[in-house]
């Protein structure tokens, strides 16, 4: 069984510090670093599960001495507007996290608004082939494991291009692995993405099932 190498920018650690950067999110790393030209020092940071966020903004903080915000659209206004108007006095940088659009977030107050709308928009893309590779090989190196080429390449042709895609692959061929004692093959992947497939028809099935006796 073969590995390749993990395409990380900073150094891979036991407590899964850091995050993958190839072309998919470049660009975000790139504006990350960059606050100094943030329009009013803010930014907000829009991804799905999994991407990263966290990650990117204990990097950013700890470069610039900023603030960030976990799930913002769920923070009252008050609080947000508040941190906003520290953020310039302190002359230090604000970046706002979510995984929905700004425009989902139920935000009523007038000058948290155009303050909103002020701020840079960065949004995290689905991710490429190179990112889906390397969250594989990171999450089973901090594990002690490794997953062959084959696996890689059978899944990289077939599976849905999502974060939360991966991280569900990824736990499945871990317990398949597990419970099969063996080591994470091509095999192992097929089965994994198998099981998902199932499963995703099943659910499907029962919906389609359940909107035929509401409609009866």
């Amino acid at each position: 069984m073969s590995q390749i190498a993990l395409p990380l920018d900073i150094g891979l650690t036991s407590q899964d510090e850091g995050y993958l950067v190839t072309d998919c999110n470049a660009r975000t790393h790139e504006q990350l670093q960059n606050w100094e030209r943030w329009p009013n020092l803010t930014a907000i940071l829009i991804g799905p599960h999994g991407s990263g966020k966290t990650a990117m903004a204990k990097k950013f903080t700890g470069q610039s001495g900023g603030r960030f915000v976990t799930n913002a659209d769920e923070s009252a206004d008050d609080e947000l507007f508040h941190l906003w108007n520290q953020s310039q006095i302190d002359k230090s940088p604000l970046l706002l996290m979510s995984s929905r659009e700004v425009s989902g977030w139920n935000t009523q107050l007038p000058d948290l608004k155009s303050r909103l709308a002020a701020s840079l928009l960065i949004e995290i893309g689905p991710p490429d082939e190179a990112m889906i590779e390397g969250l594989f090989q990171k999450y089973f190196a901090l594990r002690g494991l490794a997953i062959s080429e084959d696996a890689l390449s059978y899944l990289g042709k077939r599976m849905e291009r999502s974060y939360e895609y991966v991280h569900f692959l990824a736990q499945n061929m871990n317990n398949l692995a597990i419970e099969r004692k063996k080591p994470i093959t091509r095999a192992i992947a097929i089965e994994a993405l198998a099981q998902h497939q199932g499963s995703t028809r099943k659910l499907n099935e029962e919906s389609e099932t359940s909107l035929d006796v509401e409609e009866d």
